[in-house]
């Protein structure tokens, strides 16, 4: 018990923080070496078929009712958010600005924005066409461009419910969704947005969106050449 009181007293967050290191090279290590498995995310290596792409571009060549510029963030706005990336005036108005391109009214759209450091969730939306909510979780590491990716990909899905363009299942419709977002102009925050990033312990990773930086590029080179998808 004395000691338990000593190791107590003597510790601080320093401490702390090099405790949760060595847990997470242990955790490395064991995962690497015993388990054999990668400590990069199921979701980074998770291929998406090019069959499916093909298919969601070419849905939407047939249902988009326009073709769509390149979107940019607003300077004062990305400005603001390259100061404090938390501010959630700016996220809002960011996610405003995003739902703009898309001919979208955002402000009737509630943003919560939340810290999850353990949640595998980046965003998450819920709607009823009368009231929507879009909830972005923010996890330590993220950059700037994760952050515009994940509200496109959000909005993207209110987007495409208005418009009733859908797929099959669940995983299908998400696979569509960062399709579309590329098709309608984030292109380039998504391919981003969507690289893998280092974790907040020692070799851990994590990266949002459901295909990867090649699969952006393949959407873009099909965009490129409508019909021949």
């Amino acid at each position: 018990m004395d000691y338990l009181r000593s190791f107590l007293y003597h510790i601080n967050i320093n401490s702390i923080f090099e405790l949760l290191s060595f847990i997470g090279l242990g955790c490395f290590l064991v995962r690497r070496f015993i388990l054999r498995k990668s400590p990069v995310p199921k979701s980074a290596f998770k291929t998406v078929p090019r069959e499916l792409l093909q298919e969601c571009v070419e849905l939407l060549e047939k249902r988009e009712k326009k073709r769509y510029e390149s979107y940019v963030v607003p300077e004062e706005i990305i400005s603001a958010l390259r100061v404090d990336l938390s501010s959630e005036e700016y996220l809002k108005k960011l996610l405003c600005s995003i739902c703009e391109h898309l001919g979208i009214d955002g402000s009737f759209i509630k943003l919560v924005v939340e810290d999850a450091v353990m949640s595998d969730r980046a965003g998450e939306i819920s709607t009823d066409l009368a009231f929507t909510t879009i909830r972005l979780e923010m996890k330590p590491g993220y950059t700037l461009d994760a952050v515009i990716a994940v509200l496109a990909h959000e909005s993207i899905h209110l987007h495409l419910y208005y418009e009733g363009i859908s797929m099959r299942d669940t995983w299908e419709n998400e696979i569509l969704t960062d399709t579309a977002a590329v098709y309608c102009g984030f292109g380039e925050y998504i391919y981003k947005g969507y690289a893998l990033m280092r974790g907040e312990f020692a070799f851990s990773y994590h990266k949002v969106g459901y295909i990867s930086q090649e699969d952006v590029r393949y959407i873009e080179t099909l965009m490129q050449n409508p019909g021949n998808s």
